[in-house]
């Protein structure tokens, strides 16, 4: 999005801004990598942001990462209907959020497919978490618990296409 930060409307910038995009994404590759042990597909890293700041679906998910991710959406095929669109919405602001990542060292490339854990800490801290809106710790703790579950719901495209995106 290289449109000048003064040009957009206040709640785009308040939401979407980078700093904030750039946060979510490294928490949900730093769990992902600690839970997988490889790193974290780009793809993934760009769906799970359209779930977890989706109160509405955020609200649905199962509280273990024991639930099956394919039974899970069988279940709850409606949250599915609009997930193209929203995940559409985001991608301008995703791939600025994961350019500014790139750029603080927060995030960093482990082969052109697969992002790890940079240099430098891009993840929100648990005493920033304490002074932040239920919304945006519940968000955070969604992000995390969908990095833990994706890594263990079988691979890129499979988990891809059962949230009916294609890469």
């Amino acid at each position: 999005m290289a449109e000048r930060w003064s040009d957009r409307p206040r709640e785009e910038a308040f939401l979407f801004n980078p700093a904030f995009l750039s946060s979510i994404m490294c928490e949900f590759t730093r769990e992902y990598c600690k839970a997988k042990k490889v790193g974290c597909p780009v793809t993934l890293n760009f769906l799970a942001p359209a779930i977890s700041l989706h109160i509405q679906t955020r609200e649905r998910l199962p509280h273990s990462t024991v639930s099956s991710l394919y039974e899970w959406i069988q279940y709850n095929e409606d949250v599915l209907v609009d997930l193209p669109r929203r995940l559409r919405g985001l991608l301008p602001f995703l791939r600025e959020a994961l350019m500014f990542s790139l750029h603080q060292q927060t995030l960093e490339f482990d082969n052109p497919h697969t992002l790890t854990v940079g240099e430098k800490n891009g993840y929100f801290t648990t005493g920033l978490l304490k002074g932040v809106t239920k919304d945006m710790a519940d968000a955070v703790q969604s992000t995390r618990f969908l990095a833990r579950w994706f890594a263990k719901s079988g691979s890129e495209t499979s988990i891809l296409s059962s949230w009916g995106v294609q890469p």
